[in-house]
């Protein structure tokens, strides 16, 4: 097995070994079995609503173009976070990349860059979410620590996205790294330079995907459309632990929420099984909430996504699957008519 594989296998058994180490499992199954089942129907409604807003905002990073409609958007977006979640490697943000640009007839660079910010709204609004939450419920120096990391980390990256798109420099670096292969052996030169032609293009491309900063009212939409998903994931999060009647207010949720989301950034087996539930176990740790009462709900919260994303993801990937082959037909046939 390669080491790629190997490592998400090893830090989702470590932090297995930290999450049930010295469980206390008559506690945990009590806290089970005092879930009430009265707000199933508006959590599972909540979360759906919160997954089809993302194709608004998806459609505003796409600059509002009459081309994409923010439903199929959302429904794209949905079969991603099923693919991201039971794959590796993020393997749902490249599926949606290349199914949009084959039934779009779009770049699919240009559509991955569109992802990449939109990843970059999600982290620097669930940041905004954590430093509220820290200014308002809790300052202990370890999650203030995270909350710093997390703004070097999203906030340079929408900075850099933003400086590449306004100030866009690949083609005179483009052209002035031709210039110095061409000075190389003739055949050597002619293969670094189709591949720097390719790289440029490709590059151009994914910088594409950054229109949305030409627009500071698409923008704005995209973020207006960011703050409000993630408020319904923090509504989301507060039902789920108001189900087990812990005695917690909005701002454990807003702590759940955060820590989560950040946790999926960490490789891991399929299903972020790991990080979710140590990351759930710190948030609500805050709280004083022990171990065991936050495994079980994490373990329901988490239940609950994945099977509305089995069933939903598994449904549409289904039919777009069938949408891409028929595009492939219709091109077999096309070329084949030109031939005849």
């Amino acid at each position: 097995m390669k080491k790629s594989k190997l490592l998400p296998i090893f830090i989702t058994v470590i932090l297995l070994a930290f999450v049930f180490y010295k469980i206390n499992w008559h506690q945990l199954i009590i806290t089970f079995k005092d879930f009430d089942f009265k707000n199933i129907v508006v959590i599972v409604l909540l979360y759906v609503l919160s997954m089809y807003m993302r194709g608004f905002r998806w459609k505003a990073l796409l600059a509002n173009s009459p081309k994409y409609s923010p439903i199929h958007l959302g429904e794209v977006f949905i079969v991603g976070t099923f693919l991201n979640a039971y794959l590796p490697a993020r393997a749902g943000d490249l599926y949606r990349a290349y199914y949009l640009g084959e039934v779009k007839q779009e770049k699919k660079m240009k559509i991955f860059g569109s992802i990449i910010l939109e990843r970059t709204l999600d982290g620097i609004t669930v940041l905004s979410i954590l430093f509220a939450a820290i200014l308002i419920y809790s300052k202990q120096q370890w999650i203030v620590n995270i909350a710093c990391l997390s703004a070097f980390l999203f906030i340079g990256s929408l900075v850099l996205f933003f400086i590449i798109c306004k100030y866009n420099k690949i083609d005179a670096i483009k052209n002035k790294t031709v210039e110095w292969c061409e000075m190389l052996p003739e055949s050597l030169s002619a293969k670094t330079i189709s591949v720097i032609e390719k790289l440029s293009g490709y590059t151009k491309s994914f910088v594409e995907g950054f229109e949305a900063f030409n627009s500071a009212k698409y923008f704005l939409y995209a973020l207006i459309a960011s703050m409000l998903i993630w408020g319904m994931e923090c509504v989301v999060a507060w039902y789920v632990l108001t189900s087990f009647n812990l005695g917690l207010g909005i701002g454990a949720s807003m702590f759940v929420i955060s820590l989560i989301s950040f946790s999926t950034m960490i490789p891991s087996a399929s299903v972020f099984v790991g990080p979710y539930q140590y990351a759930y176990i710190m948030a609500l740790g805050i709280f004083g909430i022990a171990k065991s009462p936050a495994l079980a709900v994490a373990t329901v919260h988490q239940g609950i996504m994945m099977i509305v994303l089995a069933i939903l993801g598994g449904v549409l990937l289904m039919k777009f699957n069938i949408s891409v082959n028929l595009i492939a037909e219709s091109k077999k046939v096309s070329g084949n008519n030109k031939l005849s």
